[in-house]
């Protein structure tokens, strides 16, 4: 953790007091005293403030000799202060991220004679001040910042410092902050690579996931297994007609499942139902699904073969982390799969998946190894084969074996 502070340079904006040379004044012979443009000259005689004097020069006749007069100049001039820090901020939403931030402060002196008389180092406090108002504003920040290059992080931190009321304090206004530079570290890049890795692999599953339910029979145990929430919901919401309704195909709740995990469900159920038994649907003001949408139980693949489907099936498998796909054509048309998955728990879990050449519609047959020997394993998807996809098999059975 490091920054700039040890840089700055107070006499930018206030140089140090100038004592001027004392004696009885000479009419129209008196010392002559020039102010430059952009600087204004605070004049102190004998010890208190007198007068501020603008760009031009003066005859400092008028001032007594018995009285020391000093002068104190002030840049007056927008100037510009630059803030740069190394690791000294982390943003923490959704992952904590450390950076290295700098920014361009434009301000501008309003009251010179508080600058040069009340504020011991005027440039350095002001320095502390942004820096305070940018952890304020890094607190509340997320990666995106990152992506945006800091725009929220300006907007945030030139809000906090107009809230400090600066002019009236130390007597300088600011007019803008700019963030110059913000870049994540070595270990904030490790950070955003996970997270951006975590993001797309959800995407993708939910996608196949999307994919899967308009194109397979979706049962019971099904949304148990892989979407507890959903069921958990159905139950609260309607009881346990739900189960009953799903197994008999008059529910189909791909609209609840076809949603992003730790979405809020706001779906009517009820709504997604066609007509019983040559009843109208059952909420009012829907209408039947359309014609040619995917039924339940159909279970057909989207290419109207079984190389079709097995092209599907092994792009779903090879979107599991980790996975290894190897597939054969046997020579009676069935297709053998041997899918490789590293565990959480540690060692090597093996799937081989033998379909058949009536599959989907007739189940695979299964096979699984632990570490190279061979295991039992019940699979609740086999039990009650609907149809569904290899790729729901090898999910089950990795999060069975761990």
């Amino acid at each position: 953790m490091s920054n700039n502070r040890h840089l700055i340079n107070d006499s930018e904006i206030v140089r140090p007091p100038l004592v001027l040379e004392k004696g009885l004044p000479i009419p129209f012979f008196g010392k002559m005293y020039e102010v430059m443009e952009g600087w204004v000259a605070v004049m102190v005689a004998g010890g208190a403030y007198s007068e501020t004097l603008a760009a031009g020069t003066y005859n400092l006749s008028k001032y007594p000799s018995a009285r020391g007069l000093q002068v104190i100049q002030v840049n007056t001039r927008v100037n510009t202060l630059s803030v740069s820090t190394l690791r000294e901020f982390t943003i923490a939403q959704p992952v904590p991220v450390e950076i290295n931030l700098d920014v361009s402060v434009e301000y501008r002196v309003m009251d010179a004679r508080r600058v040069a008389l009340e504020i011991n180092r005027p440039l350095t406090s002001l320095y502390d001040r942004v820096l305070q108002a940018m952890r304020g504003a890094v607190v509340d920040a997320t990666v995106d910042e990152i992506r945006r290059q800091g725009e929220g992080i300006a907007q945030t931190t030139l809000r906090r410092l107009h809230a400090m009321r600066l002019p009236d304090t130390i007597g300088i206004e600011i007019l803008q902050v700019l963030v110059t530079s913000i870049k994540a570290t070595d270990a904030g890049s490790d950070a955003l690579a996970r997270m951006e890795m975590e993001r797309l692999q959800t995407l993708e599953q939910w996608k196949t996931d999307a994919y899967m339910t308009q194109n397979s029979r979706v049962t019971w145990e099904w949304i148990l297994l892989h979407r507890p929430e959903v069921a958990q919901q159905l139950i609260q919401q309607h009881g346990a007609i739900i189960k009953e309704m799903v197994d008999k195909g008059l529910f189909d709740p791909a609209g609840f499942l076809n949603q992003p995990t730790n979405t809020p469900q706001t779906n009517n159920p009820f709504g997604m139902m066609g007509g019983l038994g040559g009843f109208p649907s059952l909420t009012p003001g829907m209408s039947n699904p359309p014609q040619g949408q995917p039924q339940l139980g159909a279970g057909a693949p989207s290419g109207g073969d079984l190389h079709s489907r097995m092209r599907e099936e092994i792009g779903f498998l090879k979107g599991v982390a980790g996975a290894q796909v190897e597939t054969k054509l046997a020579d009676d048309g069935s297709y053998l799969v041997r899918v490789t998955m590293p565990r959480t728990s540690g060692g090597e879990l093996t799937l081989y998946l033998e379909c058949p050449v009536g599959y989907p519609r007739a189940a695979p047959v299964v096979t699984v190894e632990l570490d190279g020997e061979e295991t039992s394993f019940q699979s609740t998807l086999l039990r009650r084969w609907t149809g569904q996809y290899l790729v729901e098999i090898a999910r089950e059975a990795k999060s069975f074996f761990g």
